[in-house]
Protein backbone atom coordinates (compact mmCIF):
# COMPACT_ATOMS: atom_id res chain seq x y z
CA UNK A 1 0.00 0.00 0.00
CA UNK A 2 1.15 3.20 -0.94
CA UNK A 3 1.27 6.56 1.12
CA UNK A 4 1.05 10.27 0.18
CA UNK A 5 2.40 13.26 1.04
CA UNK A 6 0.17 16.06 -0.23
CA UNK A 7 2.50 19.74 0.84
CA UNK A 8 0.76 23.05 0.52
CA UNK A 9 3.78 25.72 0.75
CA UNK A 10 1.18 28.52 0.15
CA UNK A 11 -0.59 27.86 3.45
CA UNK A 12 2.72 25.97 5.24
CA UNK A 13 0.86 22.74 5.99
CA UNK A 14 1.83 19.04 5.14
CA UNK A 15 -0.60 15.86 5.19
CA UNK A 16 0.00 12.50 5.38
CA UNK A 17 -2.75 10.08 3.31
CA UNK A 18 -3.55 6.31 2.68
CA UNK A 19 -3.31 5.65 -1.03
CA UNK A 20 -7.23 5.24 -0.69
CA UNK A 21 -7.97 7.92 0.69
CA UNK A 22 -11.13 10.90 -0.45
CA UNK A 23 -8.99 13.46 -0.74
CA UNK A 24 -6.55 11.85 -2.98
CA UNK A 25 -6.76 13.28 -6.28
CA UNK A 26 -7.38 10.43 -9.39
CA UNK A 27 -4.30 12.18 -11.33
CA UNK A 28 -2.22 14.57 -9.56
CA UNK A 29 -1.11 17.54 -10.56
CA UNK A 30 2.53 18.52 -11.55
CA UNK A 31 4.27 19.90 -8.01
CA UNK A 32 5.73 23.54 -7.88
CA UNK A 33 6.84 25.31 -5.32
CA UNK A 34 4.39 27.74 -3.67
CA UNK A 35 1.65 25.35 -4.96
CA UNK A 36 3.08 22.00 -3.10
CA UNK A 37 1.92 19.06 -4.81
CA UNK A 38 1.17 15.58 -3.83
CA UNK A 39 3.93 13.03 -3.61
CA UNK A 40 3.46 9.03 -3.69
CA UNK A 41 5.52 6.87 -1.29
CA UNK A 42 5.79 3.20 -1.27
CA UNK A 43 5.96 2.72 2.39
CA UNK A 44 4.64 4.54 5.53
CA UNK A 45 8.23 5.04 6.84
CA UNK A 46 9.15 6.56 3.80
CA UNK A 47 6.38 9.15 3.71
CA UNK A 48 6.24 9.93 7.33
CA UNK A 49 9.84 10.47 6.97
CA UNK A 50 9.04 13.17 3.37
CA UNK A 51 6.74 14.42 6.15
CA UNK A 52 8.79 15.46 8.50
CA UNK A 53 11.17 16.81 5.90
CA UNK A 54 9.01 18.93 4.35
CA UNK A 55 9.89 22.14 6.35
CA UNK A 56 5.75 23.19 6.67
CA UNK A 57 5.84 23.87 10.25
CA UNK A 58 2.06 22.70 10.59
CA UNK A 59 2.33 18.93 9.52
CA UNK A 60 -1.03 16.90 10.00
CA UNK A 61 -2.07 12.76 9.61
CA UNK A 62 -5.60 12.94 7.49
CA UNK A 63 -8.52 12.42 9.87
CA UNK A 64 -10.38 10.49 7.17
CA UNK A 65 -7.81 7.63 6.50
CA UNK A 66 -5.92 8.09 9.94
CA UNK A 67 -2.66 6.43 8.25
Amino acid sequence: MSHWVHIKHSIDQATLHRDRCLEVPFNPTTPDYWGGGWFEYSNKEAAQEALEQSGATRQFKCPLCKP
